[in-house]
This record gives structure tokens, sequence and C-alpha cells, in this order.
């Protein structure tokens, strides 16, 4: 029990220094992304080490995993905010898919926070504890959770180390290189003494505690340091002349009941005046220790600080060694208050600080108020790297130039640049360089345009330049031929030579538009046309690429609300028994009757649904939808038939996809044998192994897999015969060729069929429409067709029609 008490105790402290540091850090810049990860950290480190506190002296095993839960919150995120952090410390810079990346980032940390911190079934048992002299430990089960776990902790924080070292060589500053050798070293230390501790000891001996809360001590520390000599934390100010008496008078008086309160034994009740029992006593002298400390700090400053902390500090060790020799936990409500006055003095003496400063940064400023407005304007409507104006100051300035061109009646054409292979600069030679070759290259843009035009740094690699063309758009067509030809030129740097090309897109006032908004818009959907037909190319803004555009907005605002109006329908189209001509099962195809648009081809709206996340709810009432049929379907079959749903790739990369088509089996008491998802062959083979677990796991419900469009990806044998497959559905254009007289066509169907022959899986060819691509099938042993020879896709009740006709 004491042992227990004495390591509650230590990650109680943690929780204080956590704490601590984190406020001190976010108090000084609230704005700052590198600041709030470290807040972040420090509270996740908080919520472990509070929950391992409670955990460890909990009175029951029931209360002990709840905290040990709660904890997990906390360590099953903390690694991956420490590499978040270490990635914002170390400025490594994300261009694409920044939120998409960021997102990822946390996966695992959730995956851990799911696994160990909330009952909900995806870890049936998370801990094994046991009650030892340290109090409630868990001895791991080095399961499959387990290695997960520390698959998580060793590879963040490997990455984590390799930034490190990686900014430390890289940098040209000696603090930050020192910074970096610093926050590496205690890293790596408490991942080596973590490992020992936490990983190898817990798992060899019987019982060991969990220590790593503490260990995290190191590198919190280091981090610290690190914010601090970047600037972030504010300077000592000046200090005024202390007073010897008043520290003095209050260091005795706060030591003479410190001796009167060590003196008590547990249980004793003082006499005299008052008869009060002993706990009482303590609540009062603890309560008059906390005052003298608070005045001391006010009083004064950094002598009455210093003084403060010392005698806390030393009442925090008279306490813990109280409690040793009594083997009492009398004295833990005084521990935790002297952590308690610790933490207060700390913030008190923080924010005096700040408050001198403040107060000098104000004087400091007032005597620098109009040279300081001139410099915030420059910084607010130029590029700090390159000096040119930026984004905002293009849109103040683009519309003046689209008046004036509106009076003479002549054209404004805005260029929007982006540089096709400037990555690979930063990749190769780094982000200095990269600079350096921006910087090159804007100047040569600027030598481009004339006196009424302008450019703009838009962002990252991008330049947007504006031109005033009173001479049709000769003007304009002559300055995107000098960007490509001065780009295309080798840019020199250290005896290195750098080759970039650029996309240019282009929108011309008025004919794409009359606003600033609109013409950018136009002139950057151009510049992307021009990366899709091979890049460093010219590409203008055409009637067709905004009608495209504007029909694709449209069909995307339309789709949000189709659901909502009932505009979207399944058809079932048969599939049928090579040998016996009898339907086995059906395929769902989703269709969309628009009010304004009409019949919309599924190829045109799915890829819209992918790309806007709509897919999720569209493809779960596809599932449903179909289940419902099938029980129609299914009472006027004299066996068992199949439901055939496709699922994307979005939709599989759901975690929750499983549970999902569970719950729908479920609720429309369909059987999961009669259910069959669909997947196509380019999208079972991407990000193989996470679409392999999906896999598994509906295929563990008793749904049967097909991979459709079969012969058009990048199938291998190794895969095939990995992955969870029931059926190969051979795609159309190899069955067209067989009424093309096309051998190959036939050498490849009669593979395919083969392949699936020698996997054990049945194969069905899609698109079947003529007597010899039937009869060819059937020769080949094709265990399944479906096409317009038999049925086209059908609705429900011409399905219902079908079925109920007299057979024979």
């Amino acid at each position: 029990m004491l042992i227990s008490s004495v390591f509650s105790i230590l990650f109680a402290t943690v929780c204080v220094i956590a704490m601590v540091s984190g406020i001190l850090v976010l108090q000084n810049n609230r704005k700052s992304a590198v600041n709030k990860s470290y807040f972040t950290l420090m509270v996740a480190i908080t919520v472990w080490a509070a929950g391992l506190a409670v955990a460890t002296v909990a009175p029951d095993k029931t209360l002990s995993e709840i905290w040990r839960r709660f904890s997990a919150i906390g360590w099953g995120s903390a690694y991956a905010i420490t590499l978040h952090f270490i990635i914002l410390l170390t400025d490594i810079r994300i261009r694409r898919r920044k939120k998409l990346i960021t997102v990822l980032l946390y996966v695992p940390a959730l995956i851990m926070i799911l696994a160990f911190a909330l009952p909900m079934g995806i870890n049936q048992h998370p801990y094994q504890l046991q009650l030892s002299k340290y109090g409630w430990v868990n001895v791991p089960r080095n399961d499959v959770w387990d290695m997960i776990f520390y698959a998580y902790y060793l590879s963040y924080t490997i990455l984590g180390l390799f930034f490190l070292v990686k900014w430390g060589k890289k940098s040209n500053d000696k603090v930050s290189r020192q910074q970096a050798r610093s926050i590496t070293f205690a890293i790596f230390s408490s991942l080596l003494i973590g490992t020992i501790t936490d990983i190898i000891l817990s798992s060899t001996l019987e019982v060991f505690p969990q220590v790593a809360p503490i260990i995290m001590l190191i590198p919190i520390i280091a981090m610290y340091h690190s914010l601090k000599n970047n600037g972030v934390l504010t300077a000592e100010p000046v200090l005024k002349k202390m007073n010897y008496l008043s520290i003095v008078i209050s260091v005795s008086l706060y030591l003479i009941i410190s001796f009167f309160q060590a003196r008590m034994a547990p249980g004793q009740d003082s006499q005299g005046l008052f008869e009060l029992d002993e706990s009482m006593v303590r609540g009062i002298i603890t309560q008059m220790q906390m005052i003298i400390s608070i005045f001391l700090v006010l009083k004064e400053r950094k002598p009455g600080f210093i003084a403060s902390v010392l005698i806390n500090i030393w009442n925090l060790l008279s306490a813990v060694i109280f409690m040793i020799k009594h083997e009492t936990t009398t004295a833990l409500p005084g521990i935790m208050s002297y952590i308690g006055v610790l933490l207060l003095i700390f913030l008190i003496r923080s924010y005096m600080i700040k408050g001198v400063n403040f107060i000098e940064r104000i004087n400091a400023q007032n005597e620098k108020l109009v040279e300081s407005e001139k410099t915030l304007y420059h910084m607010a409507y130029h590029d700090s790297l390159t000096g040119l104006p930026n984004k905002d100051s293009f849109f103040r300035h683009l519309p003046f130039m689209l008046s004036a061109a509106k009076r003479d009646n002549s054209h404004v054409g805005v260029l929007f640049i982006d540089f096709d292979s400037f990555k690979s600069v930063n990749d190769i030679a780094g982000h200095t360089t990269g600079d350096i070759v921006l910087q090159q290259i804007s100047q040569r843009l600027f030598s481009c345009i004339g006196k009424k035009d302008m450019i703009a740094r838009f962002a990252g690699d991008e330049f947007i330049i504006a031109v005033a063309d009173k001479d049709g758009t000769k003007e304009i067509a002559t300055i995107c031929t000098d960007v490509l030809e001065i780009v295309n030129q080798p840019i020199a740097i250290y005896e290195m030579e750098y080759f970039v090309t650029a996309s240019i897109g282009v929108a011309i006032y008025p004919e794409d538009g009359d606003g600033a908004e609109t013409l950018v818009k136009n002139a950057d959907m151009a510049m992307y046309a021009a990366k899709r037909l091979g890049k460093n190319q010219v590409v203008y803004c055409s009637p067709m690429m905004k009608e495209k555009i504007t029909k694709e907005s449209k069909l995307t605002n339309a789709l949000y609300r189709a659901l909502d109006k009932r505009e979207l329908y399944l058809l079932y189209q048969p599939q049928v028994v090579v040998e016996t001509k009898e339907i086995y099962g059906y395929e769902a195809l989703l269709r969309w009757n628009n009010e304004d648009f009409g019949l919309i081809n599924p190829e045109e709206f799915i890829p819209l649904a992918e790309k806007t996340g709509l897919i999720r709810p569209i493809g779960l009432w596809v599932l449903k939808s179909a289940c419902q049929q099938l029980k129609l379907f299914k009472q006027l079959h004299s066996q068992d038939v199949f439901m055939s749903v496709n699922l994307s790739l979005l939709q599989l990369k759901d975690p929750a996809i499983t549970k999902k088509i569970k719950n729908i089996l479920d609720d429309t008491h369909t059987e999961a044998k009669n259910l069959k998802i669909e997947i196509t062959e380019g999208d079972a083979f991407q990000d193989e192994p996470i679409i392999h677990r999906r896999l598994r796991e509906i295929k563990d419900l008793g749904v049967s897999i097909a991979i459709d469009d079969f012969g058009t990806g990048y199938s291998s044998s190794i895969r095939l015969k990995n992955f969870p497959i029931d059926l190969l559905k051979i795609d159309i254009e190899f069955i067209r060729g067989i009424s093309n007289n096309s051998e190959k066509d036939k050498a490849l169907t009669k593979s395919l069929i083969q392949l699936g022959k020698n996997l054990g899986v049945k194969v069905l060819a899609e698109g079947v429409e003529t007597e010899e691509q039937y009869q060819f099938l059937r020769e080949q042993e094709c265990d399944y067709i479906q096409g317009f020879y038999f049925y086209r896709p059908l609705s429900p009740d011409e399905i219902l029609k079908i079925l109920t006709l007299p057979r024979g």
C-alpha cells in the first residue's frame, strides 16, 4: 500500500509538471501551432498520468480498469501528438492534402483509444490486472493488440527521431542544431528506458509497474527548453530590491508551523482552548502555508518565488518521508496540497513576468508606431520570400484593372501559373534551395510584365499575373510565350542546375468572367487542364470547360438532395447459370433521374458521389434497399438467390463498414450468405493491407466477395490467392472481343476462366449480348453470365413479372 502510494504521488507530480509547462508555453503565444500542439501533448500526458495515479491505488479491480481506460486516452494519443509537434517544430511542410495527412496521422491513435479506452468490443480484454505491492499492475498479454501498440509506439517515435536528426543536419542555426540534439537525445533516452521498463521488464517479470509517464519527463523538459530558446517564453524582467525582513519573517513563520505539523502524531487531538482532531489541524496548517507561499511570490517576486519553491519542495519531501515512516496515507492530502501550491506559485510568477514585459513592449511600440504600421502593411500585402504582392494584394488590385478595361473596352488576362516539377527540387536539394529557386523564378516572371500589369505569389509554387491588353489578346499571348521560355531556362545555384516547367491557365475578361473571383477560378481550372494534357503548356479557358465545370457543380448540388427527393432508384440485372439458364442472382444497379437533367449516366454521377463523400450514405441506402428487395425475390425462387451490391473504395476504407453491413443485414432480416459484395479489381488492390482487412471482416460475416471488371487491373497470383474472393467477373471488353473474332480476347477470356477454376472460385462473364458469346462461354465452362442476351437491367416490378410467369 505504501509503495503504491509513492507511485501514485509520482504520477501526480508528472501531472503538475506537464500542466505547468503546457500552460507556461500556451499563455505566451496562443496562436502558435507549435505551442498549441505542445499544450495538447501535455494534456494527453496529464490524462495518462492522472489515470494511472488513481488506477494504481484503486480499491478494487473494476475501478482500476475504469481509470486504466481513462489513462489510455492519454497514452493512446500522446505518441501521435508528439510526432505532430515534431513536424511543426521542425517546419516539415506538407504542401498537398495537408488536412488528409494530418487526419491519417491520428488514425493509429484513434484505433488505440477504441481498443484500450472505450468498451466497444473491439478489444474484449485489454487489461490483465494484478494486485501487487506496487498497487494494481497490468501484466501484458502480448497479444495482437499489444503488438499493434508496440508497432505504433516504436514507429512514431523512430519517425520523430528521424525528423529531428534531419532538422539538425539541415539547420544553419547553431541554436536549432543544439535544440535538435537535445530533443533527439531526450526522446531516444525515454524510448530506450521505456522499452526496458514497460515492455521488456513488464513482460518478463511477474509483476512490474508501468512508469512510462514518469520517463516522459525527460522529453517534456527538453521540449520545454527548446521552445524557451526559440523565444516562446518571456524574458526575466528587472526586479526591484528585495526586502530581507519580509523574507526572513515569512520563511521563519512557515518553518515554525511546518515543525509543529511534523511533530503531530497520526490521530492525535490538540488540547487547550480548542479541541480539534489531527486532520483538521493539518488542514489549517496547510492553508496557512499556502497563504505564506503566495505572499512571498507577490511581495518579493523572484527572491520570494525561489524561497517559496524551496520551502514547499522541502515540505513535500518531508510529507513523503512521514508517510513512509508511519506507514499511513494521512499525509497524502497534504502532499497533493503542496503540489497544488507549487503549480499556483509558478503560474503567479509567470503572469507577473508577462505583465512586466507587456508594459515594456507597449512603451517600445508607442515610440515606433508609424514605422510598425508601414512594416505591417507591407507584410500584409507582400510575400515575405519573393517580395512580390501576395494573394490579398492581387484581389485588391485586380478590380481596378477590370474597371479600367471596362471603360476602355479592352481585355484583361489572368494567368494562373503552377510549376510542374518544383516538388522534386525541394525533395532533392532541400527547402532552402527551393526557396532560392522561387526567388529567381519570381524575378524572371516580374521581368516579363509591363508597367500596368501585376504579378503576385498566390501560394507555394503558384503565381498569378494580370495583364492589361488593349490590343485584342496579343499582349496576353506574348507574355504566356515569354513565361514558358524563361521558365524553361535552367536555374544555376551552387554550381548545380535545376530545371522546372510551368503549366499556365488563362482566363480573359470579359469573355471568361467579369469579376476577380470568377476569372481566377477559371484560370485555375484551365491550369489543371494544362496539367492533364501533359504539362509545360498554356491552356485558355473555353466555353466547353466552363460548361463542364458549371454542370458538375449543379450536379453536385443536386446530388446532395437526390436521396431526400427520391430521385435515386435501383434496377436489377439477373445473373444466369450458363448450363441451366436459370436465374441464380441479381446485381443492384444505381440510377439517378434528376428533375432538371433527366437520366444521368452512372459513370458521370458516381465519381461525383465519391469526390464529395456522398457515396457513403448513398452506398448504405443502396445496400439496404437491395436487401429489402431480395426478400420479395426469394419468395418466388425455389432455391437461394444472391443479391450483388457494389462497394466503392471510399466505403471500404470506412473502419465501421463491416458493422454497418451487419446492422443492415439484421434490420432487413437478410441472411449474409445471400449477399455478395462487389469491388472493382483496381480498387481491390489499392492500400492492400487496409482493403484486405476490410474484405476479411466482411467475409467473416458470411458475405460473399466478388471482383468486378476482372482482367483490367494489375492482379497477381499472390494477391488472388490471399484475398477472400468467391467470384471473378470478367470485364465486358473481353466478351465483346469474342464477337469481333479477336483471337487475343478469346484466348484471354479462356485463360481467365481457367484461372478462376484453378483458384477454386466461380467465374461470371459480364456484357454477354449474342448467341456466339454465350456458346463460347458455355464451351469454356464459364459458371455464370450477365448481359442483354438474357436480361437487361429491370425494375422490381419487371423482375416479379418474370418470376411469376409459368415455367416450362
